[in-house]
């Protein structure tokens, strides 16, 4: 399953690691929308809409902002402090990479 999963009871979102960090890295330099949907779909198959629902959920959470003039998005300080939180937990290889998953509350 690629689309984020929602905890009702406390208003939670989990995004899997496998396709939030390739969106991140994208954002970087700044990416349209399909190149981001290019980029996950190079490490894990995803439609669209899953794609769609992660960037909605790293915008609301300030992890990546959207220029509309642009038609870009790109990735806020507070995402690149998530990535290295992320490459911090593969280096110590707790869990497997495709079972990683980042809460966003």
């Amino acid at each position: 399953m690629t689309s984020a999963l929602t905890n009702k009871n406390a208003n939670s979102v989990y995004l899997r690691v496998a396709i939030t960090e390739p969106i991140l890295l994208t954002c970087i330099d700044g990416a349209p929308f399909s190149d981001i949907c290019l980029c996950v779909r190079k490490s894990i198959p995803a439609t669209e809409l899953a794609v769609k629902n992660y960037l909605y959920h790293l915008i609301n959470s300030f992890l990546i902002s959207y220029k509309g003039m642009m038609k870009m998005f790109f990735i806020t300080p507070r995402g690149l402090d998530m990535l290295e939180i992320i490459y911090y937990q593969r280096r110590r290889g707790v869990m497997n990479y495709s079972a990683l998953t980042i809460k966003l509350e």
